[in-house]
């Protein structure tokens, strides 16, 4: 509630000081030069930059920031900001009006008339029906002239004035006096129960209907009253305004098990415990001679829950509404017991649109706060962070006494702020502060107008002073460089090619640039491990022609990340004839590097089938496989995806 004071007293405020000044000349545009930075100070330095302006509902100043609170920003507002750099815009905020006596809220006495005599019931909840227009939910039987000794109805009664709060049964008065402020309005919807019970024999009592409940709407006199959202906690009855002090309700829903809450004229604000259905298993209550759906609470026997004249008041729990009270008595010596009409029952079966807020003026939702880590960055590098997609986000940060700077010629930090918006996966960034040290940081969302809450995180500038670890160098090996045919065509020999010195991640390419008179085309693709390094196998499919395969083979590898200045890696080997070759043969480089076949990443005494050396010893080995020409096709099998492979002979001319 207190908010809501501070902020109608700021709109007042605003009103009365654009008003004043609304015969001044407007300050002219400053469109060809740069933003000015307003005196906030000045309070006529203000006035002046908000005079002729139009929309504005709420203003302050902190920070040397003067922030305006608007409905929508209108052309004016858009040029008020470009004009000075210092003038922070908040959407969404509207104009309020000041409370006022014929304020209608939940919990509010009124008086009924029934031919010449008359009553008082209880005002449940204030808001709007479907069109906009203004209604008070209440309890049924109000609408109705009950005979006392028959229970029939012998006609309706019409709604008359609200109860003068000050003198209400809930403030110790006598109650029953109009409060002044006119007729509240009409009957719209009512309904009290089903048939009336006749008869002491129960048994010969009409069936229950879900239809059977306590419920009626009065349709309001917007020209004599405001209805406004909230239930009073009749803490401010003495100055005949109940809406001063209310407990906002946001939504309506099911009763719950515990405790819950009642406004009336009779009994003012009460507390009483769900009656549980473990204890009281009924949907269904006679009440006046007629059955009402509803629930049970009690209370203890001095501190009744309700009494007579609260009927109709407003049962909630929370900011929810659940009800509003139908009848009540004694449960027994030392409990009281209160029927209430369940409301979201009673709005589902009458067909009631009741809206908590006028249709066409809800408050949109606010954004989720925006989500940013504590960071570590270089100078004027990038901080993260995360909010709703396509969200502005505001972010603001100031130097930590660390990051002020010095008289030794270390740069001084800057606060700043900077509005960016979040890309379609939620993702927004800035640049850093150029200083070094530690910076306090926080993040706003803005959608529609609506802030969420803010978020702090810190933020460390320094720079990198770790050494950049120097390259590895480049290096292949090939394991055997000689082999026989018989070999090369079994899976589990073959010809390991492995390298190293790539990047983690990086896709690294072998081809096989030329080879036996038809073989040409073999193209393989593997990715480096953690150690930059990637192991390629190739073999053999055509085991019954192992000839197919003679010959030299030279191979090129590269790496997508490769620059200009970086050559291929280049390297060989050979298939020979059973009764020419060792089947084995010695590991090493073809480029120069490992000639001997003992450096790191060779295959040594080419005993080692693998090849990997180190730094690639747990890479898999895959492949191609080298399908001979009398198949005339084969496939090359990478990491087990089959692709064909075209292996032709070359013409001879």
């Amino acid at each position: 509630m207190q908010k809501k004071l501070v902020q109608s007293s700021l709109a007042i405020s605003a009103a009365a000081a654009l008003g004043l000044s609304g015969a001044l000349v407007a300050s002219p545009a400053m469109a060809d030069k740069a933003p000015q930075k307003l005196d906030v100070q000045s309070e006529a330095h203000v006035q002046k930059a908000l005079s002729g302006i139009e929309g504005v509902n709420a203003y302050g100043t902190d920070g040397g920031e003067l922030s305006i609170g608007v409905a929508k920003k209108t052309d004016e507002i858009k040029k008020l900001e470009k004009q000075y750099q210092n003038i922070k815009v908040t959407e969404g905020i509207k104009e309020l009006k000041p409370y006022a006596g014929n304020d209608l809220v939940g919990g509010a006495g009124y008086l009924v008339k029934a031919g010449e005599s008359g009553g008082a019931c209880s005002t449940g909840f204030s808001g709007w029906d479907g069109d906009g227009k203004p209604v008070v939910l209440t309890a049924g039987h109000c609408s109705k002239i009950i005979n006392e000794q028959t229970n029939e109805f012998d006609g309706d009664t019409t709604v008359d004035q609200t109860e003068k709060p000050s003198i209400s049964q809930a403030n110790g008065g006598e109650g029953f006096q109009a409060s002044g402020n006119g007729v509240i309005g009409k009957w719209g919807f009512t309904n009290f129960g089903g048939d009336l019970l006749e008869g002491a024999d129960p048994d010969q009592w009409s069936e229950p209907s879900e239809s059977d409940i306590d419920f009626a709407v009065i349709n309001v006199d917007e020209s004599k009253y405001n209805v406004k959202n909230g239930i009073t906690d009749w803490s401010t009855a003495d100055s005949d305004d109940l809406a001063k002090s209310t407990t906002e309700i946001t939504e309506v829903g099911a009763h719950k098990d515990g405790e819950i809450s009642k406004s009336g004229r009779t009994t003012g604000k009460t507390d009483g415990e769900v009656l549980p259905r473990s204890e009281y298993d009924f949907d269904y209550q006679n009440v006046g001679g007629r059955w009402v759906h509803g629930f049970g609470v009690t209370s203890p026997i001095d501190k009744p829950f309700s009494q007579p004249g609260d009927s109709g008041g407003g049962v909630y729990q929370g900011n929810t509404a659940v009800g509003v009270i139908s009848g009540g008595g004694d449960l027994d010596a030392n409990t009281s017991f209160t029927w209430v009409a369940d409301l979201d029952h009673s709005l589902e079966e009458s067909g009631t649109d009741f809206n908590l807020e006028k249709p066409g003026e809800e408050t949109p939702e606010a954004p989720a706060a925006p989500k940013a880590e504590d960071q570590t960055i270089e100078p004027e590098g990038k901080i993260k962070g995360k909010a709703e997609a396509g969200a502005k986000v505001e972010v603001k940060w100031e130097a930590a006494e660390d990051a002020k700077g010095d008289e030794t010629g270390t740069q001084a930090a800057e606060n700043g702020s900077e509005t960016v918006t979040a890309d379609k996966d939620g993702n927004f960034s800035v640049e850093g502060p150029k200083a070094e040290g530690d910076y306090n940081f926080t993040a706003t969302a803005i959608v529609d107008g609506q802030e969420s809450k803010t978020t702090e995180f810190d933020v460390t500038v320094e720079k990198d002073e770790s050494e950049t670890p120097a390259p590895v160098e480049r290096e292949i090996s090939i394991d055997p460089k000689e082999i026989a045919a018989s070999d090369f065509v079994q899976e589990d020999k073959g010809v390991t090619i492995t390298v190293k010195g790539f990047d983690e991640g990086e896709k690294v390419n072998l081809e096989v640039a030329s080879g036996p008179e038809g073989v040409e085309g073999i193209e393989l693709e593997e990715t480096a491990n953690e150690n930059g390094a990637a192991a390629f196998s190739i073999y053999g499919t055509s085991a019954e022609n192992p000839e197919a395969y003679l010959g030299k083979y030279d191979v090129e590898v590269t790496g997508d990340n490769d620059t200009e200045d970086e050559s291929a890696l280049t390297g060989s080997f050979e298939v020979v004839a059973d009764e020419d070759g060792s089947g084995g043969g010695s590991g090493g480089d073809d480029d120069g590097n490992n000639d001997d076949g003992d450096a790191d990443g060779g295959a040594g005494d080419g005993n080692d089938d693998d090849g990997n050396g180190d730094g690639g010893s747990d890479l898999p080995r895959t492949g191609a496989e080298l399908t001979g020409l009398a198949a005339g096709a084969g496939l090359l099998l990478v990491g087990g995806t089959a692709v064909v492979l075209t292996m032709r002979r070359k013409n001879k001319n």
